[in-house]
């Protein structure tokens, strides 16, 4: 009995440790390998994605807050050579995975950026130059979430998409009402949203005349 009461003791101090270590802001890169576990990859699925902003070839993607390219990669193959797929992070190492990813895919339209969202740096060196653009359980490690969505309105070209999706679990969780508001503020139009009882997933486009209308 008193060994089993160890085990669950430490089970659970492994629990409390590894929720205290993501909650650090970035989500570390050493921990980059638990987001390839079965569980974390069944969350945002690369085809699902495609489907929600209905990514087609030759496409200029915005990956936000890449990790260690988990969607990068895949969507990189979707859109094909002629397309490409930026990939953002802060964290050098995570950058460097990707890199050596995309190397053993063969891929060559797979381009690191190096920067923090909401600083400004990608608005000033790519104003509208994206078509599509992913931010999958990074708003709430930004600084600045409401700058973020600023910064990324204004790399989507007119007509481009975002997909914003949160999941409870993630200890920097940003609920449904402050995505949409901030989502709103930046002005992007709702077009679409999934609501369910652990997340949600909201897809957000850039009107060509700069108007914001709630979804339908």
């Amino acid at each position: 009995m008193r060994r089993r009461w160890l085990v669950v003791g430490i089970f659970a101090l492994g629990i409390g440790l590894g929720w205290v270590l993501a909650r650090r802001r970035p989500f570390s890169a050493r921990l980059a390998w638990f987001l390839t576990l079965p569980g974390p990859r069944a969350i945002a699925r690369p085809e699902e994605l495609v489907a929600l902003l209905d990514l087609q070839p030759a496409m200029y993607l915005l990956d936000a807050g890449a990790g260690p390219g988990r969607l990068t990669i895949p969507l990189a193959e979707v859109v094909g050579p002629t397309g490409s797929v930026t990939a953002v992070d802060v964290q050098p190492r995570m950058l460097e995975y990707i890199r050596q990813r995309a190397a053993e895919r063969g891929l060559t339209n797979v381009r690191l950026l190096l920067a923090e969202l909401g600083r400004g740096t990608l608005a000033a060196l790519g104003p509208e130059t994206y078509d599509r653009a992913l931010l999958v359980h990074v708003l709430g490690e930004t600084d600045d979430p409401a700058a973020t969505l600023r910064e990324l309105a204004a790399v989507l070209r007119p007509g481009g998409r975002l997909a914003v999706i949160e999941h409870i679990g993630d200890p920097h969780y940003v609920r449904y009402a402050r995505v949409r508001e901030l989502g709103e503020a930046a002005g992007l139009r709702l077009l679409q949203e999934r609501r369910f009882l652990f997340g949600h997933t909201t897809v957000w486009e850039k009107p060509h005349d700069g108007a914001t209308k709630g979804a339908a």
